[in-house]
């Protein structure tokens, strides 16, 4: 039998999502405002390439070459790259926030600490994408090959074409993942949960908007949001943050 939805839930959930809508405007504009140096995101991107040529993972040219033979393939991965991104984090969101407040209060927390890291990471380390790298690399960018009205419906005061790293298009993808997968045990949504990350790995590559490392460290600060997370509703954080030496133990 379900639960009838009273005023006051009705209430709580469109507050909810007042703060929401504030706090992702507020998120793009900063990083929409903040400087694109060219020069220096370039020179860091090109020492990115090293760093996956050192590690033996710069798969990017690899990847994209098949996908740029092929329209059908291009169009599939911008798909994933436009509509995989908010629509998704928006519909696990409203799916948490309705199925299990506690979890929702959570995973939001540790979106919104992600969502704090990246803007600082943007700020102090721009870093070109693949796309916008010199043409002697060999990167294209196939949202401007065959869907180039889509940067023309991005607000301008947004768009920062060199917060690359991390790659929160990626992290965010693998939150929700991990969000569904904690909060269901159906077979399918889990296989779901399981793809979102996967694909969007290899959209965000293959259309030439992400280094693979970018993902990675877009990862990384998932992963590390949610262990502040845990942190903070476990009620371990408290005692951290108490002063270990008082007065009268001098």
């Amino acid at each position: 039998m379900r639960k009838k939805v009273t005023r006051a839930a009705l209430v709580a959930f469109l507050l909810e999502l007042t703060m929401a809508v504030i706090a992702m405007v507020i998120y793009f504009s900063i990083r929409g405002g903040l400087p694109e140096p060219v020069n220096e995101a370039v020179s860091r991107s090109t020492r990115i390439i090293q760093v996956e040529q050192a590690l033996c993972i710069f798969w990017e040219r690899d990847w994209q070459e098949p996908v740029l033979r092929s329209r059908l393939l291009m169009q599939i991965a911008n798909g994933i790259y436009v509509w995989g991104h908010f629509p998704v984090i928006i519909a696990t969101a409203f799916w948490l926030y309705w199925r299990n407040r506690g979890r929702y209060n959570f995973y939001r927390t540790a979106f919104l600490i992600s969502a704090f890291i990246g803007l600082w990471g943007y700020g102090f380390f721009p870093a070109a994408p693949p796309r916008l790298m010199p043409d002697y690399w060999g990167f294209a960018d196939t949202v401007a090959l065959i869907a180039k009205e889509t940067y023309d419906m991005q607000p301008g005061g947004f768009v920062n074409q060199y917060a690359a790293v991390p790659s929160l298009h990626w992290g965010w993808a693998l939150l929700a993942g991990i969000a569904i997968i904690d909060t269901t045990r159906s077979l399918w949504p889990r296989a779901i949960a399981i793809f979102i990350p996967a694909a969007m790995l290899w959209a965000v590559v293959v259309t030439g908007n992400h280094f693979i490392f970018d993902a990675l460290v877009g990862g990384a600060i998932v992963l590390f949001s949610l262990g502040v997370s845990w942190l903070i509703y476990s009620g371990r954080l408290r005692p951290m943050l108490r002063s270990p030496l008082r007065l009268e133990d001098r």
